[in-house]
């Protein structure tokens, strides 16, 4: 049997070990949380993070991390961007350059502005073998076998191509793109619009407003897709629109639900002690108002700016500018001292397109 690893042990790192496990793979689970791997080995629950979910016995659990990546040739990654840098630089003793890895994080890490993709080539000083998933897949539907689609996305079509084989089974399938950057944008800024969604969804404004909000949102997305030059075709695909009609109409998005309290007037703060998670909008949303304010300057300049998220800056004419007033807005909300309202008045004079 054919050993992967799976760093992250939350929903999503679960899910898709449990689907690798189906396709008949053993897994090496990387733990954070020592008593989820007891659980893990134990019981063949992830009791934390999906507690209704009974795991295969090829799933096996690891706190020590360079046991859990010796002697595998894919190492797949799913833990959130605020802490991905950490957890790879954990791994770079044993780093091999053989090694193929996959990307299932989504957002854009504060400061650098870096895509969890260009992370490893940061972190590991190499271009990495890797191939990026994203689109509408909640964890909860995967572990029970609901029909899911993603996009994959490498430079290398035959990787992606041999991932596609790794993870196609009768729920669930993969459509390859070559937009690497594309569809981590898509699954990056969809959690941002659900946010804003659910805070106008928690101050009682009904479905006329939210979708016109969506329709605004969905424009500056595909404008500033545009604008860094990636592919329209992405933005209205798996990892985009579809991404996007799962985190804002369906039941599971953490990032829906701190939109709902804190239009209800919670404060970030109080949310994040009652919840203990922070959904990874949370600090994307912060990545995307330092993109947004270094290019309303017309001069950016970004400590990454050679490998970062608007690709070849010799093609782009970098005194150009962009305004995002609905995503520079949501920030605004979340950590100025803008309101409800005033994110109303950020897209109500908007043209839907």
């Amino acid at each position: 049997m054919k050993k992967v690893c799976m760093l992250g042990s939350g929903a999503w790192g679960t899910a898709v070990s449990s689907l690798l496990a189906d396709n008949g793979f053993e897994v090496n689970m990387w733990c954070y949380d020592p008593t989820v791997a007891k659980d893990i080995e134990r019981d063949h629950c992830n009791k934390l993070y999906l507690p209704d979910v009974t795991l295969s016995k090829n799933i096996n659990a690891f706190t020590d991390i360079g046991q859990a990546i010796q002697d595998v040739e894919w190492i797949f990654e799913a833990i959130p961007v605020k802490f991905l840098r950490s957890v790879l630089l954990q791994t770079k003793p044993y780093f091999s350059s053989e090694q193929k890895w996959v990307v299932l994080s989504k957002g854009i890490e504060n400061e650098t502005l870096l895509f969890p993709s260009q992370m490893l080539d940061d972190v590991f000083e190499t271009d990495v073998k890797k191939v990026a998933v994203s689109g509408p897949s909640f964890a909860k539907d995967v572990a029970a076998k609901q029909l899911t689609a993603v996009d994959i996305a490498s430079v290398d079509e035959d990787l992606a191509t041999e991932l596609q084989e790794i993870l196609t089974n009768f729920y669930f399938r993969c459509f390859y793109t070559s937009d690497v950057r594309g569809i981590q944008l898509g699954g990056s800024l969809k959690n941002v619009l659900a946010m804003a969604f659910g805070m106008l969804e928690g101050a009682g404004y009904t479905d006329n407003t939210k979708s016109f909000m969506l329709t605004v949102g969905l424009n500056e997305v595909a404008k500033f897709a545009k604008f860094i030059k990636i592919e329209q075709e992405t933005v209205y695909g798996l990892s985009g629109v579809g991404d996007l009609i799962l985190t804002c109409t369906g039941g599971l998005s953490r990032n829906l639900m701190v939109g709902r309290l804190l239009g209800k007037g919670e404060s970030l703060d109080e949310i994040l002690r009652k919840t203990g998670a922070v959904p990874e909008g949370v600090n994307t949303v912060k990545s995307v108002y330092e993109v947004i304010q270094h290019f309303k300057l017309g001069s950016p300049t970004f400590k990454y700016a050679h490998h970062a998220l608007w690709g070849d800056r010799a093609n782009m004419d970098m005194k150009k500018s962009i305004e995002l007033p609905l995503l520079e807005c949501i920030h605004e909300v979340i950590f100025g001292d803008k309101d409800i309202k005033d994110l109303i008045s950020s897209f109500s004079g908007a043209v839907p397109k």
